[in-house]
């Protein structure tokens, strides 16, 4: 059966700011155009390239899955939506540490598990996300972050935290993001890995106090990495299990400063990691970006970062991925649906990546400060009433085109100038 989306009307072009470039999309091609991409969906689609084993392996194309009671209005949607668009799903909040050990060495891993059955019950894929991370810790080592030693955080803490979620939730799921975030995003070139930490203010493995960002450093070094990902890594032996361990963090695109710096600290790490023999599998690439000059990675770039990674024996993976929008002209929404897809492109055509998580389904439900009377910062591929909006047919369109064995596109987010399809 078909989605039964309404067919959002284009045709009312409005002039964009200035600095909105004009670009060519697949779906202004007629064998892609959108009258034609509503008789499909996208899980038959991802069904043509995983049946071909086009990749190699399974390709994954998830979202982001929230508690229904976040959204209960949009359950129905939901469920729908992970049957015929999304076959990964990833939860939003509630298989973080906050959620998963309220107090100190005890575990309830219910919420986590109910989103996994979810995603099983549709038979599709789930990603752990994520078990250690400064924001979202629980209130006993959040408010007392000083009453606990570097020695127990690593020897008891951290790998009590880890193990326990990792083999709770079972040998089923495709990966893990194992440390979510731990680099400074004030990177400078030629920083060691241990700078790049320690100097990550407000986070692991520093704590704000009360807002006190004078607050004493926690950690001295990089330890806790060691600690989780080789925890995780026991976890992992000891269920059998094949899934695959990422860290996970923003910034990590490459191609322009400071982000290059960011990202030349996160694969330093992660190559010193797994010279070490630490079990590190891959990193994920957060991706919020913006419709605006400079917010989002070069296609180049992109496959740079993604090459730099397959060098190491790592994978990488888009995760989180959204665009926010600086205004609701049809300009700026082309703009953003030729981002989606360059950065889709960018990990299709790369045989080291096999997940693509959105972040966020529908713009009602985005983090992004949505603005339902002009459109503003819409981010997703789903509009406030759950239709598709153009970037997503642009992006089923993508994924259409690497189904049939087509050449990857031309880097369109570069804009006509550049770049004609």
């Amino acid at each position: 059966m078909h989605p039964t989306f309404t067919v959002l009307a284009f045709s009312a072009v409005v002039q964009a700011a200035s600095f909105t470039p004009e670009v060519s999309l697949l779906t202004d091609l007629p064998q892609f155009h959108i009258q034609k991409l509503q008789k499909t969906t996208v899980r038959s689609v991802l069904k043509t390239i995983n049946d071909k084993k086009l990749k190699g392996t399974t390709f994954l194309f998830g979202s982001t899955l929230a508690d229904p009671s976040v959204a209960p209005q949009n359950a129905a949607w939901t469920s729908a939506r992970f049957e015929d668009t999304f076959n990964l799903a990833v939860a939003e909040n509630n298989c973080k540490w906050f959620s998963n050990e309220p107090a100190q060495g005890v575990f309830n891993l219910t919420a986590c598990e109910d989103l996994r059955d979810f995603a099983f019950q549709r038979g599709i894929a789930f990603r752990g996300h994520n078990t250690l991370w400064h924001n979202q810790r629980p209130d006993w080592l959040a408010n007392n972050p000083l009453n606990f030693t570097v020695s127990q955080l690593n020897r008891t803490i951290i790998p009590n935290a880890v193990q326990s979620v990792i083999e709770g939730l079972g040998k089923n799921l495709v990966s893990w993001d194992v440390v979510n975030e731990a680099l400074t995003d004030s990177a400078t070139p030629g920083m060691s890995v241990t700078e790049c930490v320690v100097n990550a203010s407000s986070r692991w493995p520093n704590f704000a106090i009360d807002g006190n960002a004078s607050s004493p450093v926690l950690f001295p070094d990089e330890s806790f990495l060691n600690t989780a990902f080789l925890n995780a890594g026991r976890a992992r032996k000891i269920i059998g299990s094949r899934l695959q361990l990422f860290y996970n963090d923003y910034n990590g695109r490459g191609g322009d400063s400071p982000s290059q710096s960011k990202t030349d600290c996160a694969l330093k790490m992660l190559g010193q990691l797994k010279s070490s023999g630490v079990p590190v599998d891959g990193m994920g690439i957060q991706s919020h970006y913006s419709a605006t000059p400079g917010a989002f990675p070069s296609k180049g770039s992109a496959h740079t970062t993604m090459d730099r990674l397959k060098s190491l024996g790592l994978m990488g993976a888009i995760t989180e991925m959204d665009c926010w929008l600086p205004d609701n002209t049809t300009a700026s929404l082309r703009w953003q649906s030729s981002i989606f897809g360059d950065i889709l492109d960018s990990c299709l055509f790369s045989s080291n990546c096999n997940e693509f998580i959105l972040w966020d389904p529908r713009d009602d439900e985005s983090w992004l400060d949505t603005q339902t009377s002009t459109g503003v910062h819409m981010g997703t591929l789903f509009d406030l009433n759950g239709d598709p909006k153009l970037p997503y047919f642009e992006v089923l369109a993508r994924l259409m085109n690497f189904a049939q064995g087509g050449v990857e596109p031309c880097s369109t987010s570069s804009g006509t100038s550049v770049c004609v399809l």
